[in-house]
């Protein structure tokens, strides 16, 4: 299970986030929208330590350009990074085959990401697995210790899917 301080994390959220039993994030929007943002270990992408996030709209119901929103996932971002220094891998979801919109828009929000600049973020975008577009991101902190081979890691990986 990812780290994380809730106590912290809530005092700069502005929706309440908790955790069930299996690890996943939670909170509902003034709407009553549900989200769950899932972290996961994973050792096998890059063989190195990262953690896989998703961001999932659990009711399936349209936010109409929530600011809350996007500032709760933000918090979220920077709870894992003040709890771990580690690496973020962001992967969207082909479910619905919304997967590029809901990728500009992870981006938009974190292009406008106030601390946006202790960042490097690249992205993986239109790989194809079984002509199903997906896409995703990379986050590391730029005074990660091991930032180079990860980095380095990542272009490998990028470059073989996108033969």
């Amino acid at each position: 299970m990812i780290t994380l301080q809730l106590e912290r994390l809530n005092l700069h959220a502005p929706y309440f986030v908790w955790r069930d039993d299996d690890g996943d994030l939670f909170f509902k929007t003034d709407e009553g929208l549900l989200y769950s943002v899932e972290m996961d270990e994973n050792y096998e992408t890059l063989q190195y330590k990262t953690c896989v996030f998703g961001i999932r709209n659990k009711d399936r119901t349209l936010s109409h350009g929530d600011p809350k929103l996007k500032a709760t996932v933000l918090a979220i971002i920077e709870e894992f990074f003040l709890s771990n220094h580690g690496v973020l891998l962001y992967i969207c979801s082909t479910k619905d085959k919304k997967q590029e919109l809901r990728f500009r828009l992870f981006l938009r929000w974190f292009n406008t990401y106030e601390h946006r600049d202790l960042y490097v973020i690249r992205t993986l975008e239109k790989v194809m697995d079984d002509k199903v577009p997906n896409y995703g991101a990379i986050i590391v902190e730029k005074n990660h210790p091991e930032f180079d081979i990860i980095m380095q890691k990542f272009d490998e990986i990028a470059a073989f899917f996108m033969k």
